[in-house]
């Protein structure tokens, strides 16, 4: 698990605390790691992280989380909440809280997420699963890092900017229980402004886009972009940090609502070595209207592609006079749309175009695409995606070839065969084959066993009448057509 150490230029004035007759835990310097965000299932992963004072005698830390509108409701309690040892929320008071945090041993060195809540151990059922805490030393020796990686929660509805609340609060009792400190009305937003990106390592470059998710509301941001110094831990060179991972680029921009601020291959130093160094990363924060956290992202390099689209499947399967071609993304960055093109003689030409199911052209969550094309040719028809950025740029997938209208998901050509090798295609999904050539006795002179690919060569196929064997090994299904060498 990669650490997170964030040092705003921002600092925390005000963070919405209410104490009553208890010591503040200082909470500052807050940042979201926003990992993924599906808007349709409302399913978000993100990393918490922040800096608080160095307290060793501190045993335990509950971190309480609430959308902004259910926020400390009800709300009987919280007058005095955590105003004398025995005033900790219970499970009336956390009924419409999104999770709670267990940290235990959080006045060590290693911190580790606790499977129950002391206060309320039978009614109240921490998050647990996927989570890990790491505390990190910060120059000094008075300030700490604290992070909690992949907090995994689905919201009740989503809304066009994602606004959540937390208290901290910490105790020093061996049971867990009496307050020490506390800090409420921690707030941050998950999803605005929205950072993703990542590497791009021939030639070495960056593409990063964000996105004011406020429909209503333009923002001004400020953003550093920093490369990390091979230790993999976000660790800018200002602050408390002596020492640090370099910024490569800062600037002040304004962002309307729902639009991008896109940056596409932006070139940097270092040399061409896959993974050089590790991450970029990439923290942006907010300073009209004032926002008391950052967004941080980690870009990393998703092995040396060449947009900044990543195609992780395309088919092309035929259904009588049409073709049904499907494709899925796992990332877009910048991205207008695909052009689908048909190629059935010398030349390609452009069959349709699918617009980006992206906001803004940008997205880290998988998305599927499909697209039906009209094509009634009874030869073989090619065809293939061309993803255009909105700056224009283009990139193609590999070609999907098809056979005519009237044959079978199979396409064997020439046959006969002058030379004895036969291109065999196969239309639809990848699936595994054996693929077995038979003489008119029933011997196997050619196999290939366990093949996926969907354009198959045979070659040296001696002179003769053949038959060709198709088995489908995951639905037992066989293909069956005779073959000719010769005239």
């Amino acid at each position: 698990m990669k650490k997170i150490l964030s040092t705003l230029f921002l600092v925390l004035a005000a963070l919405g605390i209410a104490l009553t007759g208890k010591t503040q835990c200082v909470v500052t310097n807050l940042g979201v790691n926003l990992k993924s965000y599906n808007p349709a299932t409302c399913h978000v992963v993100f990393d918490l992280s922040w800096e608080q004072e160095v307290n060793n005698g501190n045993k335990y830390a509950y971190v309480h989380l609430w959308t902004s509108a259910n926020y400390h409701t009800p709300a009987a309690n919280w007058a005095t909440m955590y105003s004398n040892p025995a005033a900790y929320p219970k499970a009336a008071d956390l009924i419409n809280a999104l999770a709670t945090i267990a940290i235990f041993d959080n006045g060590t060195a290693t911190p580790f997420i606790g499977t129950k809540y002391p206060p309320d151990e039978l009614f109240v059922i921490p998050l647990t699963a996927g989570l890990s805490v790491v505390k990190t030393p910060l120059t000094g020796g008075l300030r700490e890092r604290m992070t909690i990686f992949n907090i995994d929660l689905v919201l009740g509805s989503c809304t066009d900017v994602i606004a959540v609340k937390g208290d901290v609060w910490a105790s020093q009792a061996s049971n867990g229980k009496n307050v020490h400190c506390a800090s409420q009305g921690l707030s941050f937003n998950l999803n605005n402004p929205r950072v993703i990106g990542f590497k791009v390592c021939e030639p070495r470059s960056v593409t990063f886009g964000i996105t004011n998710n406020d429909p209503a509301t333009a923002i001004k941001v400020y953003y550093n972009l920093y490369k990390d110094d091979g230790d993999n831990i976000f660790e800018p060179g200002v602050g408390t940090h002596l020492d640090g991972d370099p910024i490569l680029t800062s600037a002040d921009i304004d962002i309307a609502p729902l639009a991008t601020y896109a940056v596409t291959r932006m070139s940097y130093p270092g040399n061409d070595l896959p993974g050089e160094s590790g991450s970029l990363w990439i923290e942006v924060i907010t300073k009209v209207p004032v926002y008391s956290f950052a967004m941080i992202s980690e870009l990393l390099d998703p092995g040396c592609v060449p947009l900044p689209v990543q195609l992780t499947s395309f088919s092309a399967e035929r259904n009588g006079a049409t073709v049904l071609l499907k494709w899925t993304t796992a990332t877009e960055i910048n991205c207008k749309g695909f052009r689908i093109e048909r190629k059935t003689g010398n030349g390609w030409i452009t069959a349709g175009f699918v617009n980006s199911a992206a906001l803004n052209g940008m997205s880290t969550e998988k998305l599927d695409y499909q697209y039906t094309d009209l094509n009634n040719v009874k030869g073989l028809s090619q065809y293939r995606i061309v993803q255009e950025d909105l700056d224009g740029r283009l990139a193609y997938s590999e070609i999907r070839s098809v056979p005519g209208e009237g044959h079978s998901n199979m396409l064997v050509y020439p046959n006969p065969s002058q030379n004895g090798t036969f291109n065999i295609v196969f239309s639809g999904q990848n699936t595994r084959r054996d693929i077995l050539i038979l003489d008119m006795n029933g011997r196997c002179i050619r196999q290939i066993k366990n093949s996926s690919d969907n354009t198959v060569v045979l070659r040296n196929i001696p002179q003769g009448l053949f038959l060709l064997r198709i088995i489908d090994l995951e639905t037992r299904e066989m293909l069956v057509q005779k073959i000719m060498v010769g005239k």
